[in-house]
Protein backbone atom coordinates (compact mmCIF):
# COMPACT_ATOMS: atom_id res chain seq x y z
CA UNK A 1 0.00 0.00 0.00
CA UNK A 2 1.21 3.45 -0.62
CA UNK A 3 1.81 5.95 2.28
CA UNK A 4 -1.53 7.72 1.96
CA UNK A 5 -2.58 5.92 5.40
CA UNK A 6 -0.44 9.10 7.17
CA UNK A 7 -2.76 11.52 5.42
CA UNK A 8 -4.02 13.69 8.41
CA UNK A 9 -7.86 14.44 9.31
CA UNK A 10 -8.98 16.69 7.53
CA UNK A 11 -7.08 15.69 3.90
CA UNK A 12 -8.91 15.63 1.12
CA UNK A 13 -9.76 12.38 -1.01
CA UNK A 14 -11.16 12.41 -5.01
CA UNK A 15 -12.74 8.76 -4.49
CA UNK A 16 -13.20 7.78 -8.43
CA UNK A 17 -15.75 5.39 -9.04
CA UNK A 18 -17.95 3.59 -11.73
CA UNK A 19 -20.08 2.38 -9.55
CA UNK A 20 -22.11 4.55 -7.59
CA UNK A 21 -23.60 2.04 -4.84
CA UNK A 22 -19.48 1.46 -3.96
CA UNK A 23 -18.01 5.11 -4.36
CA UNK A 24 -21.07 6.68 -1.89
CA UNK A 25 -20.14 3.96 0.08
CA UNK A 26 -16.83 4.50 0.16
CA UNK A 27 -17.10 8.19 0.88
CA UNK A 28 -19.56 7.84 3.26
CA UNK A 29 -16.64 5.49 5.19
CA UNK A 30 -14.17 7.74 4.57
CA UNK A 31 -16.18 10.94 5.72
CA UNK A 32 -16.78 9.30 8.85
CA UNK A 33 -12.73 8.47 9.41
CA UNK A 34 -12.60 12.69 9.23
CA UNK A 35 -11.40 13.24 5.78
CA UNK A 36 -13.06 16.00 3.28
CA UNK A 37 -14.56 13.29 0.36
CA UNK A 38 -14.64 14.67 -3.27
CA UNK A 39 -16.63 11.94 -5.70
CA UNK A 40 -16.11 11.47 -9.38
CA UNK A 41 -17.97 9.39 -11.37
CA UNK A 42 -15.38 7.96 -13.77
CA UNK A 43 -11.65 9.28 -15.16
CA UNK A 44 -13.05 12.13 -17.23
CA UNK A 45 -15.04 13.74 -14.10
CA UNK A 46 -11.85 13.19 -11.95
CA UNK A 47 -9.56 14.29 -14.29
CA UNK A 48 -11.67 17.45 -14.23
CA UNK A 49 -11.53 17.71 -10.33
CA UNK A 50 -8.56 17.61 -10.59
CA UNK A 51 -7.75 20.21 -12.71
CA UNK A 52 -10.13 22.53 -10.71
CA UNK A 53 -9.18 21.63 -7.48
CA UNK A 54 -6.60 23.25 -5.87
CA UNK A 55 -5.91 20.72 -2.65
CA UNK A 56 -6.67 17.39 -3.04
CA UNK A 57 -4.56 14.65 -1.24
CA UNK A 58 -4.93 11.60 -2.39
CA UNK A 59 -6.83 9.89 -5.47
CA UNK A 60 -8.84 6.41 -4.70
CA UNK A 61 -10.02 4.91 -7.98
CA UNK A 62 -11.27 1.71 -9.14
CA UNK A 63 -8.73 0.64 -11.23
CA UNK A 64 -11.36 -0.90 -13.53
CA UNK A 65 -12.80 2.47 -14.45
CA UNK A 66 -15.01 2.45 -18.06
CA UNK A 67 -14.01 3.92 -21.09
CA UNK A 68 -10.81 5.23 -22.34
CA UNK A 69 -9.95 6.99 -18.72
CA UNK A 70 -9.19 3.47 -16.88
CA UNK A 71 -8.22 4.05 -13.44
CA UNK A 72 -4.57 2.77 -14.80
CA UNK A 73 -4.98 6.18 -17.14
CA UNK A 74 -6.33 8.56 -14.30
CA UNK A 75 -3.37 7.52 -12.56
CA UNK A 76 -1.10 8.07 -14.79
CA UNK A 77 -1.93 11.25 -15.93
CA UNK A 78 -2.37 12.35 -12.41
CA UNK A 79 1.41 11.16 -11.45
CA UNK A 80 2.26 13.20 -14.50
CA UNK A 81 0.32 16.19 -13.10
CA UNK A 82 -0.11 15.83 -9.37
CA UNK A 83 2.93 14.56 -8.56
CA UNK A 84 2.60 15.24 -4.90
CA UNK A 85 -0.55 13.77 -4.81
CA UNK A 86 -0.82 9.88 -3.25
CA UNK A 87 -2.85 7.52 -5.90
CA UNK A 88 -4.24 4.68 -4.70
CA UNK A 89 -5.94 2.28 -7.08
CA UNK A 90 -8.39 -1.07 -6.06
CA UNK A 91 -10.69 -3.22 -7.81
CA UNK A 92 -13.12 -5.59 -6.26
CA UNK A 93 -15.53 -4.73 -3.16
CA UNK A 94 -12.75 -6.47 -0.82
CA UNK A 95 -9.78 -4.62 -2.07
CA UNK A 96 -11.39 -1.35 -2.29
CA UNK A 97 -12.87 -2.01 1.21
CA UNK A 98 -9.24 -2.50 2.34
CA UNK A 99 -7.87 0.40 1.08
CA UNK A 100 -10.25 2.38 2.39
CA UNK A 101 -9.73 0.93 5.90
CA UNK A 102 -6.02 1.39 5.37
CA UNK A 103 -6.66 5.13 4.55
CA UNK A 104 -9.12 4.73 8.34
CA UNK A 105 -6.51 3.06 9.85
CA UNK A 106 -5.10 6.32 11.97
CA UNK A 107 -8.23 6.71 13.13
CA UNK A 108 -9.19 4.30 16.48
CA UNK A 109 -12.92 5.52 16.60
CA UNK A 110 -13.48 4.46 12.32
CA UNK A 111 -15.70 1.66 12.00
CA UNK A 112 -14.13 -1.63 10.68
CA UNK A 113 -13.99 -2.27 7.24
CA UNK A 114 -15.99 -5.51 7.43
CA UNK A 115 -18.82 -2.96 8.15
CA UNK A 116 -18.24 -0.99 4.94
CA UNK A 117 -18.07 -4.06 2.73
CA UNK A 118 -21.55 -5.50 4.83
CA UNK A 119 -23.40 -1.74 3.84
CA UNK A 120 -22.27 -1.92 0.32
CA UNK A 121 -23.66 -5.88 0.06
CA UNK A 122 -27.00 -4.22 1.77
CA UNK A 123 -26.87 -1.64 -1.05
CA UNK A 124 -26.58 -4.00 -3.94
CA UNK A 125 -29.21 -6.26 -2.79
CA UNK A 126 -32.01 -3.27 -2.27
CA UNK A 127 -30.89 -1.98 -5.21
CA UNK A 128 -31.11 -5.21 -7.46
CA UNK A 129 -34.18 -6.50 -5.74
CA UNK A 130 -35.88 -3.53 -6.98
CA UNK A 131 -35.29 -4.40 -10.42
CA UNK A 132 -37.99 -6.19 -12.42
CA UNK A 133 -36.73 -9.50 -13.85
CA UNK A 134 -38.67 -10.86 -17.25
CA UNK A 135 -40.22 -14.34 -16.19
CA UNK A 136 -38.89 -15.65 -19.15
CA UNK A 137 -42.45 -16.03 -21.24
CA UNK A 138 -42.78 -13.33 -23.65
CA UNK A 139 -45.83 -11.17 -23.29
CA UNK A 140 -48.36 -10.78 -26.10
CA UNK A 141 -48.32 -7.37 -27.11
CA UNK A 142 -52.24 -7.44 -28.30
CA UNK A 143 -54.99 -9.34 -26.69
Amino acid sequence: MPQAHICHPGATILVADDDVLARIAIAQYLRECGYRVIEASGGLEAKTVLIHEAKIDVLFADARLAGNDTGFALAQWARRNRPGMQVMLSAGLLRKTEAAAHLCSHNTTSPPATHLSERIKSMTTRHTRGIHKPSGKPRAAYR
